[in-house]
């Protein structure tokens, strides 16, 4: 697979542009006439040539161009135009039956002023918000809508991040309201294998008087003719994330149901996220530091990241910490807002002096936006810590920890100050429910390599069964975890003490794989 980071170019597989015709074919897809945006080095046009009514290819750059020409000159069905294609989305008049390629992959940053500020005009003539444009591919989605004829087709590779992440949601509600069929098609292996990035199939058509639908399709990998899970939705649209399509109406009835009936977190207690330093390998230091900068008294306990904790606990404690330090972590967040620099050491006036310097890309740490809109630039404001602390990111389970310690973290860290008369402990132990999880699923997104993430106002509104909770389960929650325990056990032996008080044990078993196919479609 040939790559270009700058142009967004990755291109397609040859197997894989072989499944996306196949699969149009026995869609009884209508190839009368179609249009390839992003044509490449040509590798659609090959495929879509021999069943295409007329096949017209843009691409950008006139190199690619010729050598499309060269190799096509006497196919009087294929018609290749070097041009931009949001410039030709924005003026073209012609319409098409289908739309069908790759689009390139190129993040708001690297894309040219002139391009961006297009792009978000024509957002604007769609009445899309101009803040979804976010990526190049985007761009081409919203243009292949204006090309349509009224039942035509589009057929894209996008990043499998496209069905779940926030920017994107009004786009995928303006495209539930404009097509009545969506089928998304993911691979169990992976496609691209070059890249990191995740990649899905997105088919988006209007058939008469089709209800509309969701599909979500799983396949072994691109050679495969039919997939290992189909799933079928259609009463619980608009769908907030098209990723949660891998469930079925019953199943998402089932989790907004059950979770109606407790809680959230953010009924049981204030949440707010950690400590914002503007540059954290500058700000936290190790105790080896502390002590060579002559800092101690200015300095607070935190903790940066989940990684730095073990896994198996939901502890935080003073073991926790002098662990951290014995292991030369950085754990030290300097507490400079409220000191004079009369009163440092000349160690580390020295330290500051340097890192104000300090550059990522041509920008110096003074000149990053936290540090220039506080005054002193190294004063970090410090947030209040909670009883409860859970990390954002995560991989097989969430991480939430009992903060016994009183220690602050930053921002990859939310933290729960609850209300009066609740118990911390009790909040973590029945935290590692089924309805809980797979809430942590189900509102969240994830990542290449399996991570998952949740973002603040996700994270406040996961279900909580809270009930106060004896010392010894606790006790038992934390052995579970320090024995490393199977993942089914540890949330068996929570649900035994939460969910089975309130319902039916085939309900708890519903729920808990729902929570199992929501992991595994990331794992």
């Amino acid at each position: 697979m040939s790559t270009n980071k700058e142009t967004g170019s990755y291109y397609t597989p040859y197997d894989l542009v072989e499944f996306m015709v196949k699969y149009l074919k026995r869609q009884g897809q209508d190839f009368s006439n179609v249009l390839e945006p992003s044509a490449g080095d040509g590798r659609f046009i090959s495929w879509l040539l021999p069943v295409s009514g007329h096949l017209k290819a843009i691409e950008l750059f006139g190199n690619k161009v010729a050598e499309i020409r060269d190799k096509y000159t006497f196919q009087e069905n294929l018609q290749v135009e070097q041009n931009d294609f949001i410039e030709y989305a924005m003026n073209s008049e012609e319409k098409y039956s289908l739309i069908i390629g790759n689009p390139p992959y190129i993040n708001i940053k690297l894309m040219k002023k002139e391009e961006l500020e297009l792009a978000k005009e024509m957002c604007e003539e769609e009445g899309l918000r101009t803040s979804i444009m976010q990526n190049m591919w985007l761009a081409f989605v919203v243009g292949a809508m204006r090309l349509l004829e009224m039942e035509g087709s589009i057929f894209f590779v996008l990043p499998m991040e496209f069905l779940q992440v926030q920017y994107a949601e009004k786009l995928r509600e303006h495209l539930e309201k404009k097509f009545n069929t969506i089928h998304i098609i993911s691979f169990r292996k992976q496609i691209f294998s070059e890249i990191e990035q995740e990649v899905c199939l997105v088919y988006l058509t209007n058939r008469a008087r089709s209800i509309p639908y969701i599909l979500y399709e799983i396949y072994e990998d691109a050679i495969s003719e039919k997939p290992v899970y189909i799933n079928k939705i259609q009463k619980s649209k608009p769908l907030k994330k098209w990723s949660n399509a891998i469930l079925s109406d019953e199943e998402i009835n089932l989790l907004k149901d059950v979770s109606e009936e407790y809680e959230k977190v953010n009924m049981i207690g204030d949440t707010a996220p950690g400590i914002v330093t503007g540059g954290n390998k500058y700000f936290i230091l190790t105790q080896e530091q502390v002590q060579e900068y002559e800092c101690q008294e200015y300095t607070i306990p935190i903790l940066q990241k989940s990684s730095f904790v073990n896994e198996n606990t939901v502890i935080i404690d003073e073991h926790t910490m002098n662990g951290l330090q014995c292991r030369q972590k950085p754990m030290y967040l300097l507490d400079l807002a409220d000191v004079q620099e009369v009163e440092m050491s000349a160690r580390l006036l020295a330290y500051l002096n340097k890192i104000r310097e300090e550059k990522t890309g041509d920008i110096r740490l003074i000149d990053r936006y936290k540090c220039a809109n506080r005054s002193p630039w190294y004063g970090v404001p410090i947030v209040k810590k909670g009883g409860v602390i859970f990390f954002k990111r995560y991989h097989v389970l969430p991480r939430v920890y009992i903060n016994r310690a009183n220690i602050h973290t930053t921002d990859a860290g939310y933290h729960i100050r609850l209300k009066e008369g609740l118990d911390k402990d009790s909040v973590v132990f029945c935290f590692y429910n089924s309805l809980t999880l797979a809430q942590c699923e189900f509102q969240g997104r994830y990542y290449g390599g399996g991570v998952s993430e949740l973002v603040p106002s996700e994270f406040k509104a996961l279900p909580i069964p809270y009930s106060k909770i004896e010392r010894e389960d606790i006790e038992k929650l934390d052995r579970m975890f320090r024995e490393k325990n199977q993942v089914e056990e540890i949330v068996s032996f929570v649900n035994s003490k939460t969910l089975m008080l309130d319902m039916e044990e085939n309900t708890v078993i519903d729920i808990e794989n729902i929570r199992r196919k929501l992991v595994k479609r990331r794992l």
